[in-house]
């Protein structure tokens, strides 16, 4: 059913909408809650004494990213939602191209327009690595980046989000909607992509989805149409307040360009995915950003340090 050519009220589709929105406020909540026990279960346990936070790390990342397949697979199971584990053919390279690009395009122009006004681009990751860093830790974190957090953000993105959005709408509206959804969840305090939504981005679309039900509760029980509109007002002041919390939080022409990258490549991945109906696709995408990120910090930026 496309949004675009239902020609029904958009009660219609609202509603069932509300309902997704409220299930996949649950899961991302069970997921939360399974970092925070992991958290606490090695706050509490401390590094493994051989190996230390390297092993502690790859065994909490691990655990992590299995708890996230898990639980984002039943639901998929449970919801009969198809997670496309299919290779994409030659009919899908523009696709691949486009995920595989548009990313690394996108930092390079970020990291040129900082160049050019004095931001650093750690300053846009909140990283800070040393001059001429040891490769073996850095390879560690780039490598536990990709490993943990390419599939967990294929996992919810795709699977649990776009999978319960294309239950009720399909093609740009399915997109569009993963890509406003994912984009408030999923991008960290420090404006990257992060693994697992954090505790104020998750209450946040608790309040949205619970102002969206009592607008569409209000609908429901007056035929006024000025009445409809003054329930529908607390959704938009909400969705006003936080586009304009987070355009306020953009201090720099490289730090808008920055958090933009963030949001393209999340709409990069629900593009090609409704497209090839492979995870590989948005996989690759969010690879390359996350790589991108890795290689301006640590060779172009504490690399030429020591230079």
């Amino acid at each position: 059913m496309s949004l675009q050519s239902d020609a029904r009220p958009a009660t219609d589709w609202a509603r069932p909408l509300a309902v997704e929105f409220g299930l996949v406020t649950g899961v991302l909540f069970g997921l939360y809650l399974w970092r925070h026990l992991l958290t606490t279960v090695r706050s509490l346990v401390g590094s493994p004494p051989v190996g230390g936070v390297v092993v502690g790390s790859l065994v909490n990342g691990g655990l992590l990213l299995l708890g996230t397949v898990l639980i984002v697979g039943a639901y998929a199971t449970l919801r009969n939602i198809d997670p496309g584990l299919t290779l994409p053919t030659t009919a899908d390279l523009p696709d691949i191209v486009l995920a595989g690009l548009a990313p690394l395009v996108l930092v390079s122009l970020t990291k040129l327009v900082g160049i050019a006004t004095g931001v650093p681009y750690n300053a846009l990751t909140k990283t800070a690595v040393a001059a001429d860093p040891p490769l073996w830790p850095v390879a560690v974190v780039a490598g536990l980046s990709l490993l943990v957090g390419v599939p967990a953000l294929v996992a919810i993105c795709q699977v649990l989000v776009q999978g319960s959005v294309a239950r009720i709408v399909d093609g740009d509206a399915a997109v569009a909607l993963t890509t406003l959804v994912t984009g408030f969840v999923m991008v960290d305090t420090t404006g990257g992509l992060a693994t697992i939504p954090d505790r104020g981005k998750l209450a946040g679309f608790v309040v949205l989805v619970l102002l969206l039900c009592l607008a569409l509760a209000a609908d429901a029980r007056t035929d006024r149409s000025w009445l409809r509109w003054l329930a529908a007002t607390p959704v938009v002041a909400f969705a006003a307040l936080v586009v304009g919390s987070g355009v306020a939080g953009v201090d720099s022409v490289a730090g808008g360009l920055f958090a933009a990258t963030q949001l393209l490549t999340l709409g990069v991945a629900a593009y090609t995915y409704d497209r090839t109906r492979s995870l590989l696709v948005p996989a690759l995408a969010y690879a390359t950003l996350l790589l991108a990120n890795q290689v301006v910090v640590v060779v172009f930026e504490a690399g030429m340090q020591s230079w």
